[in-house]
């Protein structure tokens, strides 16, 4: 499973930095494999170790994007930086369905309690499994992302 996230932090320049900090320091019990922001990506720990990000740990890698969130509106996409940070994202995470044959493919909550496996949500994982009470990455253009990431992987495999 690939797990998205939102830091609840700025998008741009910088922030992926801060948080992989943050997740660093030895007071902190919480982590992502990878935190992304519009113009870098930081790997926190590595691929095959558990990572303390959404309640449901084992077999998952947790992708921070850095976000404010909100369930409101999903405009805030449309601006430079979080356009820069979606394709960075959906390249990460194609590369990441690549590396570990994951269905490139959206799991919802059913899904999720059916056992199948591709990306799916923190929010997601919280209603599937109530482990958490995260709500993260609230309103985002999960369809937009997921033609990304299937365009970047066809992109990375050679074709158009």
């Amino acid at each position: 499973m690939i797990v998205m996230h939102s830091t609840v932090g700025p998008t741009g320049k910088g922030s992926a930095r801060n948080i992989a900090r943050y997740f660093a320091s030895t007071s902190t019990v919480a982590s992502a494999h990878y935190v992304v922001d519009a113009a870098e990506t930081y790997q926190c720990v590595g691929d095959h170790t558990v990572a303390y990000h959404c309640g449901y740990n084992q077999d998952s890698i947790g992708v921070e994007m850095c976000d404010y969130p909100t369930t409101a509106s999903k405009a805030r996409w449309n601006d430079a930086n979080h356009k820069a940070m979606m394709q960075r994202t959906a390249r990460l995470v194609a590369q990441l369905c690549l590396a570990y044959n994951i269905n490139p493919y959206f799991v919802g909550v059913r899904g999720l309690k059916r056992g199948r496996r591709g990306i799916t949500t923190h929010d997601a994982m919280s209603r599937a499994f109530r482990r958490s009470t995260h709500w993260d990455p609230g309103a985002w253009p999960r369809f937009r992302f997921m033609r990304a990431v299937r365009r970047e992987m066809r992109r990375i495999k050679g074709g158009k």
